[in-house]
């Protein structure tokens, strides 16, 4: 008699992080134009093997309180992006710390050839480990905007990026009718907002302007702007500590 289990499926992580020998094939659908899709922060790890995050400030330097926190005295600067996964087919949520694949994205978005990264898929691969690690990015063909269906499962996925800075979890951050949580009633008063619809009572809700979807194009999403390629640029001469310079103070 054999011991043969039945086979169980891999955990399986909303988040992409790139392990040694891995590529991931992806599409950027994260964009400054959209804050729930993109944000930029600063991260510190503790001792309580936590991440820390503060978002980024025009000129500013790494918060102190963030300084004194990390445990190596050197919170990194980071990028948090919407992307679809082309080979699991989902809405992933990717983070970037590393200059190397940041400089590489930029170039493609850059070059006329290429860019919006949301119109094409980006293959991220990493090799080696620790101070040997390279991390690559290799463009493919076609050059076309994203399928319908992937656009209709990102808004489905209601990710919101921002809430990472409260310790939150980005998957269906975003309310149902499209406007940031952050812009309504906190995300944990859930059992109060049923509380007044069983009361018959008003749902509390900021005045805000309804997003017309044919005001955006699909081709919108994802655009990382040119703007922010030439202020990277400007930022990769200035020290880890002190924040890039923005144009006209817009984030990336």
């Amino acid at each position: 008699m054999s011991f043969d289990p039945i086979p169980e499926p891999s955990a399986s992580s909303d988040y992409l992080r790139i392990k040694e020998n891995e590529k991931h094939r992806i599409r950027i659908m994260g964009t400054s134009k959209d804050p729930a899709t993109f944000v930029q922060g600063w991260e510190a790890w503790g001792d309580d093997n936590k991440p820390h995050r503060m978002p980024y400030v025009l000129n500013q330097p790494c918060p102190k309180e963030l300084r004194d926190l990390d445990r190596d005295g050197k919170p990194k600067l980071f990028w948090m992006f919407t992307v679809w996964h082309v080979e699991l087919e989902k809405p992933m949520v990717f983070e970037v710390t590393q200059q190397t694949i940041k400089n590489q994205i930029l170039s493609y978005s850059s070059n006329p050839k290429w860019g919006d990264p949301s119109c094409y898929v980006l293959e991220i691969g990493r090799t080696g480990t620790g101070m040997e690690t390279v991390y690559t990015v290799i463009a493919e063909p076609p050059v076309e905007e994203p399928a319908k269906a992937i656009t209709d499962a990102m808004t489905a996925a209601a990710i919101d990026v921002r809430v990472v800075f409260d310790d939150g979890s980005p998957f269906g951050a975003l309310a149902t009718n499209g406007q940031p949580m952050d812009t309504q009633v906190a995300p944990n008063d859930q059992v109060n907002i049923q509380e007044l619809r069983d009361a018959g009572e008003p749902i509390p809700m900021p005045k805000r302007k309804p997003v017309d979807a044919s005001e955006e194009t699909v081709h919108s999403v994802g655009s990382i702007t040119r703007d922010a390629i030439q202020t990277l640029k400007d930022a990769q001469e200035k020290q880890q500590s002190v924040a890039p310079e923005m144009k006209d103070g817009m984030p990336y």
